[in-house]
């Protein structure tokens, strides 16, 4: 096989992966309703977007010497991929834990029922905060969706 047909696998690979949590169905509210309250626990909920969340001060001391700048900024990685429990709920809104100390809360979407959380701000995580790195998804909400 020649390497330029072996890079086209591996990229169709990599989109086919990483859009694997897109087509997991939303959580919306009338889901929530089938399930019921008790069950829904037991599901494992995944958010629709990778998200990266940075340190807001420098955490860690850079002290070696390259010509590439490194960040003292602590960053934590919530994927596609990582599946979250109901940690606590509500009228209206959820609070998944994802582990690595994130927890994002959900509210319904008032024109679909879907429940989803800001892809931008800031947050505490561990007793720091830390900032939703914008990029793709700056200005969009995330949407939960429901794993396996």
């Amino acid at each position: 096989m020649n390497t330029m047909r072996l890079r086209s696998l591996l990229v169709l690979a990599v989109i086919a992966l990483a859009g694997c949590a897109s087509r997991l169905p939303l959580f919306t509210e009338a889901y929530r309703k089938n399930v019921g309250e008790q069950d829904i626990r037991s599901v494992a909920l995944h958010v629709s977007s990778t998200l990266e969340f940075r340190s807001l001060r420098e955490l860690d001391p850079v002290t070696e010497n390259t010509p590439f700048k490194k960040s003292g900024h602590r960053t934590l990685e919530l994927s596609t991929a990582t599946p979250g429990q109901i940690l606590s709920q509500g009228d209206g809104w959820l609070s998944v834990d994802f582990g690595q100390g994130i927890v994002l809360t959900f509210t319904r979407r008032a024109s679909d029922g879907v429940y989803t959380t800001a892809g931008w701000g800031t947050m505490t995580i561990g007793g720091e905060r830390y900032d939703i790195v914008a990029g793709i998804m700056s200005g969009e909400d995330v949407e939960l969706r429901i794993g396996h």
